[in-house]
């Protein structure tokens, strides 16, 4: 399926992204050079994960065409459009697999006129299908209200039926078959809004890593940093290889010491030099990490 993550940090001024490049068809596997980020608005983003997230790609057409017009997006505003695209197309897909090869749509089948046409056992069962029926797609969108405030929902099928659920806290949500331990790492290590970012970076990157035990989860890792209406932050394919994969396997997953915090606070670039490197001071045993 895949490993998604998102998290908060910085206070709720930024956020970070991971995915996976993962996709599989059927028995076939492989890792092309994609990405399940999209840009959703201008202030907010998307990831997928799924076994077919075909569906996806109309569900954020369909959202990202009403959110263009609007030059902010509030969270009530990104939840409301994103969840109406997602049971849209649910029902969409209900009506072409039950009613289109009877030649009904729903709203004929909700009409008082299909009463007196279908039996009400086969009445019963086609309602019973239509209601059943589910995406197998997980969406996982971040983004930035007006004052630059970040936030985090998901929405799936799986318990909710396409409404949206919200993870401002804990400040991090993760979806696919790598999930489970993605989510475990980033509470054992808990990460939370208030962290900085280059420890945030390092937690999310070693949830991803965690979330690779499961199965259709890839290696390879699209990380991100994400700050209001400023271009994204991209960490390269070979500083998350060379430097963050190599502290997950030598902390595994022991805490952050003066050797690791060189390495995150080596990352550089132009837009990542301006981002506050990190102190390491201890309190008795435990250490503490402080910009």
């Amino acid at each position: 399926m895949t490993c998604c993550v998102a998290a908060l940090c910085d206070s709720r001024k930024a956020i970070v992204l991971a995915a996976d490049k993962m996709i599989g068809m059927g028995a076939i596997e492989s890792e092309p050079n994609i990405s399940k980020i999209f840009r959703l608005h201008k202030d907010w983003w998307v990831m997928v994960a799924g076994n077919d997230v075909s569906p996806a790609f109309d569900i954020i057409d369909r959202a990202k065409a009403k959110l263009a017009r609007r030059n902010v997006v509030g969270v009530e505003v990104a939840t409301r459009v994103v969840s109406e695209a997602y049971q849209q197309k649910r029902a969409e897909e209900a009506e072409a697999k039950y009613l289109a090869p009877l030649g009904w749509t729903l709203r004929k089948f909700n009409s008082s006129s299909s009463t007196r046409v279908i039996p009400d056992t086969a009445r019963a069962n086609l309602s019973y299908m239509i209601q059943s029926h589910s995406l197998q797609v997980s969406l996982l969108v971040a983004g930035f209200e007006s004052r630059g405030q970040a936030h985090i929902f998901n929405v799936d099928d799986d318990e909710n039926r396409g409404n949206p659920r919200r993870h401002d806290i804990p400040g991090y949500h993760s979806i696919g078959s790598g999930s489970f331990g993605a989510m475990y790492m980033m509470a054992y290590r808990d990460l939370c809004p208030t962290m900085p970012v280059r420890e945030a970076l390092y937690y999310v990157a070693e949830g991803k890593y965690f979330g690779e035990l499961a199965s259709g989860v890839g290696t390879r890792t699209d990380l991100y940093i994400l700050r209001f209406r400023e271009p994204r932050t991209r960490i390269t394919e070979k500083a998350v290889d060379d430097k963050l994969m190599k502290l997950c396997e030598r902390l595994q997953p022991r805490e952050l010491g003066k050797i690791e915090v060189e390495v995150l606070n080596s990352l550089h670039g132009q837009r990542m030099d301006a981002i506050p490197k990190l102190k390491l001071r201890r309190e008795g045993k435990k250490p503490i990490i402080t910009t």
